[in-house]
């Protein structure tokens, strides 16, 4: 059994005790803590989760979060130990983090859509424009590492088509550094773009999980029940469309709309 497939089996009430999570991989940032320091807590708290002590395993990766670093495998591997835990919202949380930063990951969106499964909301996402979604799928479909990667490659292919297409000796030399170049433009163009947009989100809405286990959506952002439009539960997925105060207005993903209380939930 590979560990990336430990919710599906946790789901099923068969995890073997002894299974690991997944390594954190390359942590991101560059805080002052030292980043041996951090991965001996990441090491820490795999070794909690393989004992079966959820909450040591959630401190520790916790704690590394805390210290400015993060990974599509440490959100991955502390939304198992939340699981494990038994706090379904939190989970859920940290797996849509993974997912935002491994995109194309099929382990982190196969226990998002079982955890989803799990909630007391059932929501019906309403239909998106292809066009829209074909977009998404494109801006979402490479992991952060190969984009970079792909994307320094094609400013190299454009840099050393140009030096070619000026330092040729000859017609079949200019050429090929021309057609090198052009290719190198249209990845700059196409990686660099995406690069872009999903770096500084443009055009991404903010998103939220519902981490109480019931809060009630009003029309106005106001303490009274009488403004009650319906409920929202644990593990719900909503969008924030604006705030005032304590207050969000959220939008469900099958178009209902309402105000809740910011501090029941956290942003993505």
């Amino acid at each position: 059994m590979t560990a990336r497939r430990l919710l599906a089996v946790c789901l099923a009430g068969t995890l073997a005790s002894t299974a690991a999570p997944v390594a954190a991989r390359t942590l991101l940032a560059t805080p002052a803590a030292p980043l041996a320091a951090q991965e001996e807590i990441v090491a820490q708290g795999n070794q909690a989760y393989q004992e079966g002590d959820w909450g040591a395993a959630v401190a520790a990766y916790e704690a590394v979060l805390e210290g400015g670093y993060t990974s599509a495998g440490l959100e991955y591997n502390l939304g198992n130990a939340y699981f494990k835990a038994g706090e379904l919202g939190r989970s859920i949380l940290h797996w849509e983090r993974a997912l935002r930063l491994s995109p194309g990951d099929a382990d982190t969106r196969a226990n998002l859509e079982l955890a989803r499964s799990l909630t007391a909301d059932a929501v019906e996402p309403l239909p998106t424009f292809w066009l829209f979604s074909a977009v998404a799928w494109w801006i979402e479909l490479l992991p952060r590492a190969l984009l970079l990667a792909l994307s320094a490659t094609a400013w190299l292919a454009l840099a050393t088509g140009l030096i070619v297409r000026i330092m040729a000796r000859s017609d079949g030399a200019a050429r090929t550094g021309r057609w090198v170049a052009v290719g190198g433009a249209v990845g700059v163009f196409l990686l660099g773009s995406t690069l872009l947009v999903r770096e500084l989100g443009i055009g991404r809405a903010e998103r939220a999980v519902i981490l109480a286990e019931a809060v009630p959506v009003r029309s106005a952002p106001a303490e009274d029940d009488d403004l009650t439009l319906f409920e929202v539960h644990e593990g719900t997925r909503v969008r924030i469309d604006q705030r005032t105060g304590a207050w969000a207005e959220v939008v469900l993903d099958d178009g209902k709309v309402g105000w809740v209380p910011v501090d029941a939930m956290e942003v993505i």
